[in-house]
């Protein structure tokens, strides 16, 4: 088997494993906090940012796990979230979010030729 044929198949096959629920533990969390901030906010801008932060997160869970792992994951973290910490956590799941956000407006300015 050729090299490039070996690297194609490793690229399928490691997208097409499903992860375990350690392995998506952040994104759960992150998804979960999100999902409490958009219920107890009440400022707009607030919501707003819970919102966009929950759809994110749901997107980056979306089809990486099993619901089998989406419910362990979800049973592990639950009990780990502390009301005393949600804040400076939840401000570290918008941080990711900024930083992705980032990447892909990059990505498509770097499509656009220089004039």
């Amino acid at each position: 088997m050729s090299i490039k044929k070996l690297a194609v198949a490793t690229l399928l096959l490691s997208c097409s494993v499903p992860v375990s629920a350690q392995a998506i533990s952040g994104d759960v969390r992150c998804l979960m906090l999100s999902n409490l901030f958009t219920k107890a906010a009440t400022d707009d801008r607030a919501k707003q940012i819970a919102r966009q932060t929950f759809a994110f997160y749901l997107g980056r869970l979306d089809g990486r796990a099993t619901p089998q792992a989406l419910t362990a994951a979800m049973r592990a973290e639950a009990p780990t979230i502390d009301p005393k910490i949600a804040g400076p956590a939840m401000n570290a799941c918008v941080a990711q979010l900024g930083r992705a956000q980032q990447a892909v407006q990059s990505a498509g300015r770097a499509l656009v030729p220089a004039k």
